[in-house]
């Protein structure tokens, strides 16, 4: 603020009226100067005071008198031109008339901004762009600096529960309400962890409605109940932006012993004591395989072998949104990834986001971008976990060593993982199967995905129940609903084999083991048949 005549701020909508009282009292505390605000929605200029009590007051400007006739915008830079002494004019949301790729950039906008540019300079004026998602046309980009404001860390959200709750308590006071914060040192830190990821704004909105709720007869207490309630308020908050806090897997993996093996080796990274020796953060794996391979569940279950929280980012949901939203929902979504970290970022099937294919905006382009920015610069210990059915769909920037860690290749399953998932699933019932029925339907299931084995052992107990037999499964009805089953990799065989020319460049997440050629079931194994 100064040294820059003109600063675009970008900030998280919830957080502009802190934004604001900041950057009056900072305009107040270091160059002595009034600050103004200004946008669309405002009928005239008003000028921003911090109150007594420290909070924001707007006092509208009797000064600032626009014509009817006159364009609002124009006039603005008009006024701010011909202003006499000093001043911070706060503009809002004025980006979309001065950004690349908006339709509703201007001109004539453009031309009066970069004039006011120069004509300021000898002036103790200074304008700030304050709004989301700003991406400036090129010809300002060199002439008005970027700042953004990042989510708040554990030790600022810590800061701010102190201050909040005790102006809750003294509210309270004056209502003559019994107000108790019950909370150890360390019970508030695991609050402040679980609040990371949004703002402190967010984070005031969330405890006075928990203290609305709260008020009884008894008072309001304000103790550990508190953390799960903030964790649900953040899920509400972040899911409308594409953004899922992911549940914990309960169902292990079967197979994937390489996959195991290279995640368990780097486990300890994420650690503070792997920080404080400065060891390199992993940065991510790439799975890939045909649909159904349990990509989508090895990915909850890596949150779980690193010991990490999980984000959800659902890129495609983004796609379609208004000009510059969809990449500002991205760049939200891996801010809060830095500020929840260490944690993994799960890209779901993140081929059908970024292929580019019938994108005429480049949207897709500037979201990998962002994307790959991101993996290169992130230091935090997010780790991005991609998954994906078709590799070749992806761009080349996207799958260059060194981009992931590692790229995997998720194969349809060996025998031996057949056994495993068959049995995995199959005690989700409480159902237990002898190791040789189980072998023997492995064999005769070659080309099953795992999510094709998990519809066969669902299958056969709604068989067994249907029949009388709850939780008694044969050979007899997992051999009759596999007969009903047609694997995907007997349907689309190509794919498949496409699929597997490109794991040639990859790494197997499983060991190689050769399928033993397919065998009828021999007579003798049904003898649990009834």
């Amino acid at each position: 603020m100064e040294r820059s005549i003109l600063i675009h701020f970008d900030s998280i909508a919830p957080e502009e009226a802190t934004i604001i009282q900041w950057l009056t009292s900072q305009a107040q505390e270091k160059l002595s100067c009034p600050t103004y605000f200004w946008n669309l929605g405002v009928s005239g200029l008003e000028q921003c005071q911090i109150a007594s009590d420290g909070g924001l007051v707007f006092k509208p400007v009797s000064e600032y008198k626009r014509p009817p006739q006159v364009d609002p915008l124009l006039y603005i830079f008009e006024y701010i031109n011909n202003f006499s002494g000093s001043g911070v004019f706060i503009l809002g949301d004025v980006h979309p008339f001065i950004a690349k790729n908006s339709p509703q950039l201007s001109w004539e906008i453009v031309t009066r901004v970069k004039n006011l540019y120069h004509r300021l300079k000898p002036t103790d004026k200074r304008i700030i762009f304050l709004g989301q998602n700003i991406q400036l046309h090129e010809s300002l980009v060199r002439l008005i600096p970027f700042a953004e404001v990042p989510l708040p860390t554990v030790e600022q959200i810590q800061e701010h529960l102190d201050s909040y709750l005790e102006y809750l308590g003294e509210s309270a006071q004056e209502q003559k309400v019994k107000f108790t914060v019950s909370l150890s040192a360390s019970e508030k830190e695991s609050l402040a962890r679980a609040a990371l990821g949004i703002t402190l704004e967010e984070i005031s909105d969330f405890l006075r409605l928990t203290v609305k709720e709260r008020l009884s007869s008894n008072g309001i207490t304000i103790d550990a109940t508190v953390t799960p309630l903030v964790v649900e308020y953040k899920t509400r908050l972040l899911s409308q932006m594409g953004i899922e806090l992911g549940k914990p897997a309960t169902v292990p993996f079967g197979g994937l012993d390489l996959l195991r093996e290279w995640l368990n080796r780097r486990r300890r990274l994420f650690t503070q004591e792997a920080r404080s020796l400065h060891l390199p953060q992993p940065k991510g794996v790439l799975l890939a395989g045909p649909p159904g391979t349990g990509k989508s569940h090895s990915a909850k279950n890596i949150a779980n072998i690193l010991n990490l929280p999980l984000l959800q980012l659902d890129i495609s949901s983004m796609l379609g949104s208004l000009v510059g939203e969809s990449e500002g929902n991205v760049r939200r979504a891996l801010k809060t990834a830095q500020a929840i970290a260490p944690c993994v970022l799960w890209l779901d099937e993140i081929e059908k986001a970024l292929s580019g294919q019938g994108d005429t905006s480049g949207v897709s382009q500037r979201i990998l971008g962002n994307i790959l920015t991101f993996m290169s610069e992130c230091e935090s210990g997010v780790f991005v976990v991609a998954t994906c059915n078709d590799p070749s769909a992806l761009p080349s920037e996207l799958k260059r060593k060194g981009r992931f860690d590692e790229n995997f290749f998720v194969d349809l399953p060996t025998e031996p993982e057949r056994v495993q998932i068959l049995r995995i699933h199959l005690q989700r019932f409480g159902i237990t199967v002898e190791d040789e029925y189980l072998e023997a339907i492995a064999a005769n299931t070659a080309k099953f995905s795992g999510a094709e084995l998990e519809t066969l052992a669902a299958e056969a107990a709604l068989l067994a129940f249907d029949e009388g037999r709850p939780q008694q499964v044969s050979l007899g009805d997992l051999e009759a609903c596999r007969q009903t089953i047609t694997p995907l990799a007997v349907q689309d065989a190509a794919a498949v084999e496409r699929m597997r020319d490109w794991a040639k460049t990859a790494r197997a997440a499983s060991s190689a083991i050769a399928d033993k050629p397919t065998q009828s079931l021999k007579t003798a194994r049904f003898r649990n048949l009834n």
